[in-house]
């Protein structure tokens, strides 16, 4: 085994866990647990949210030595689905449920990749997420519910074209941002409305239908255009939290994309942005999938 690779991929597993730390602590994000609330989720707490960090990092450590020593995808697979199970037998719900598989199938493809270029990235990503899906039974969710009842993709869609939501929209927006305003707040927070514009998000359907994921996408429109013009926009975050926590709307797979974003940016030293723009992402040429949709 390659040492150097070996370091690689644990630095990079590293930032993802960083990551969804990073999107945790960002406060205040509607409808989420951050620093200030719970948001929409009474059965989540800031504490359990962190404990579900250090699940996912032992997650992403199994899954190094399954890559290490050789085992196939669908080892992975299964160390995937029991980190599941660990995560709610000790905190009694679905924390980091989908960034378990989220961070698992980046980091899985960046080990077969061998490199972060987020071309080749996507390519692993699209190509480890069929090969999952054609032999793995998905598993009864609300997710798997929302899909069906409403024909959205999801997060299947999202694998199945190698993560666009993070590559062509996340990642190139908090570029933007950083370089146009230089802060690292409101770069963040023009990642997160742009992701709420993006992200077929099935926890909003799933509390709320289509009105709710057209209402989160209504807002992220607003919130970008906020920034963009220099406003105040915390107070229209604390506002729309409050609106959310009304309505029970939340928007797991934002947050979930939102980390994962934060995860990949610290991982290929993008976070204080790119001076030269020498790695600036360019428009996806994966082709769309029609499978999961």
């Amino acid at each position: 085994m390659n040492a150097s690779r070996l370091m690689e991929i644990e630095r990079f597993a590293q930032a993802l866990v960083k990551g969804a730390a990073m999107q945790l602590y960002l406060t205040p994000k509607p409808g989420l647990v951050d620093l200030a609330d719970c948001g929409s989720h009474p059965d989540l707490s800031l504490a359990k949210m962190e404990r579900s960090l250090h699940i996912i990092g032992d997650y992403l450590a199994e899954t190094i030595r399954s890559l290490a020593d050789g085992e196939r995808f669908l080892c992975q697979a299964v160390i995937g689905r029991r980190a599941e199970q660990v995560m709610f037998d000790e905190l009694g719900t679905n924390t980091h449920k989908g960034y378990i598989f989220l961070s698992g199938l980046l980091l899985i493809a960046r080990w077969h990749a061998g490199s972060d270029d987020r071309d080749r990235l996507g390519r692993a990503v699209a190509a480890m997420a069929r090969e999952y899906f054609a032999v793995s039974e998905e598993q009864e969710s609300n997710g798997r519910t929302v899909r069906k009842r409403f024909g959205a993709g999801g997060i299947v869609r999202e694998s199945l074209e190698g993560f666009p939501s993070l590559f062509s929209c996340a990642v190139p927006a908090y570029l933007d941002a950083i370089e146009r305003a230089g802060c690292f707040t409101a770069a963040s927070f023009t990642v997160l409305a742009r992701l709420m514009q993006r992200v077929e998000d099935t926890t909003a359907l799933h509390r709320c239908g289509t009105m709710g994921l057209a209402r989160i996408r209504r807002d992220g429109q607003f919130l970008e255009k906020a920034i963009a013009e220099g406003a105040d926009f915390m107070p229209i975050l604390t506002e729309m939290n409050r609106e959310y926590v009304r309505m029970d709307l939340t928007m797991g797979g934002v947050a979930d994309m939102l980390g994962l974003a934060y995860g990949y940016l610290t991982a290929t030293g993008l976070l204080a942005g790119n001076p030269d723009n020498s790695h600036r992402p360019r428009p996806l040429t994966l082709h769309r999938c029609a499978s999961g949709s």
